[in-house]
């Protein structure tokens, strides 16, 4: 049976507590059923006991002694008790209560500063996490506008015209960055900083197809002639992109120590050696150098406007690797057509332009033209671009053979310098 709760019950039973070490006192209340009071060393504290709905007993804290009297305690627990009895469990009411206000503290928190955690938490482990964080609030990053704006603040709406505007001048580049918005957000979401994620069911607002876009011989010989008017750092890179047709930031990142330009003094066997961390697949691979990509990573390395101590090949800075494609890419068409319109009017007729192209479309050229040119195996093609070896149509085949096709792939990539440096000759003797 209970004991009588009473003023005299309760400090005696806090005095004994506070004399016993690592143990917890406790009494039970005789007139309201379910009240306790439990003393330890340094405190006591008002408790109802009672079992929910779904038959698990619970004890709900009530408040704390002297402060909460036992008139003030007994209220509480009828209190309490009809809310159990109703179907309310209050320890979990207590616990939503709490993470709602910790939500809303959260999301009071602005977008930039949410973003340096996220960079800082997520974005640090990608190969990709600067690009996609300049992509989200860099200088012409998609919800750039919003970088000093409560994250919680920020609707659909928002996003919606944000994509709008974004894709009306690179339609392509706001599907990206509309990507990395969503992923953003849903980590958010994740770490309970927003309830839901704003961006989640925009729609890509531009299609897009498989590029199919890849160049003659005669086309990238009038490319890699006009590559030669840029100058370090972007002469030099295009064309390297030209004869070593890896990833363009794979090539631009290129650091001193990757590269090994005469192995045990014989330069017939130069190698760069790409790390797993820098390359799309997460592999390491060794690329073998013909002379020709020898001689262009020599002229970048020995040229005046390269800052001297730069660990990088190419870099304006000397501290990062260098930037600025779209700016280079824009010079050289114009390079190309102003060459264009030269000759047609030599010839006395119109200049057509060159179509449309990128930089990534030469990896597609070389594919085309080892294949058709060289007679190259596409086995050793897909190697060389770092592909999944496609070619391959047996999934077996793709998860066990692991071989680098190193010298296959040394001899198409010779083979390659050689038909381009061919070409360049032809050219100039025309």
């Amino acid at each position: 049976m209970a004991n009588p709760l009473n003023r005299q019950a309760i400090e005696s039973l806090v005095a004994q507590a506070r004399l016993v070490k690592g143990k917890q006192l406790e009494l039970a209340d005789e007139r309201e059923a379910g009240l306790r009071i439990r003393a330890g060393e340094r405190s006591a504290t008002w408790l109802l006991c009672a079992r929910l709905r779904n038959g698990k007993r619970t004890r709900i804290k009530l408040g704390s002694w002297p402060a909460m009297g036992l008139s003030d305690a007994r209220e509480a627990a009828r209190l309490k008790r009809n809310e159990v009895i109703a179907g309310v469990d209050p320890n979990e009411l207590k616990r939503e209560e709490a993470r709602a206000a910790a939500r809303a503290a959260k999301s009071q928190r602005k977008l930039c500063d949410v973003l340096d955690d996220y960079e800082r938490i997520k974005l640090s482990q990608l190969r990709t996490g600067t690009e996609t964080r300049r992509a989200i609030d860099g200088q012409r990053g998609l919800l750039k506008a919003f970088a000093n704006k409560d994250i919680a603040s920020i609707t659909r709406g928002d996003v919606v015209e944000a994509v709008r505007k974004y894709a009306e001048r690179a339609p392509i580049g706001a599907n990206r960055s509309l990507a990395f918005v969503k992923a953003f957000m849903n980590w958010c979401v994740d770490q309970e900083i927003l309830e839901s994620n704003p961006a989640a069911t925009i729609k890509k607002p531009s299609k897009e197809r498989t590029r199919d876009r890849f160049h003659t011989l005669d086309e990238l010989m009038e490319i890699w002639a006009a590559m030669g008017e840029l100058g370090y750092p972007f002469g030099p890179l295009f064309r390297l992109l030209v004869v070593v047709p890896m990833r363009r930031e794979e090539v631009a990142s290129i650091p001193l120590s990757e590269l090994d330009l005469e192995p045990g003094g014989n330069a017939d066997d130069a190698v760069w050696t790409l790390p797993a961390s820098r390359t799309k697949r997460a592999n390491a691979l060794r690329v073998p150098l013909a002379p020709l990509a020898c001689s262009l990573l020599k002229e970048a390395i020995t040229a005046p406007e390269r800052p001297k101590d730069s660990p990088f090949v190419f870099s304006m800075t000397g501290d990062t690797s260098v930037s600025g494609y779209a700016k280079a890419k824009r010079r050289l068409d114009r390079i190309i057509q102003e060459k264009r319109e030269k000759a047609a009017k030599a010839a006395g007729g119109e200049a057509v332009p060159m179509e449309h192209w990128t930089i990534h479309d030469l990896r597609t050229t070389f594919s085309t033209l080892a294949c058709e040119k060289l007679g190259a195996d596409i086995a050793v093609v897909d190697r060389i671009l770092n592909h999944v070896a496609t070619a391959t149509t047996s999934k077996i085949m793709r998860t066990y053979n692991k071989s680098e096709l190193f010298e296959p792939r040394k001899q198409v990539m010779r083979a390659w310098a050689s038909l381009l440096e061919l070409e360049a000759k032809k050219r100039q003797e025309r």
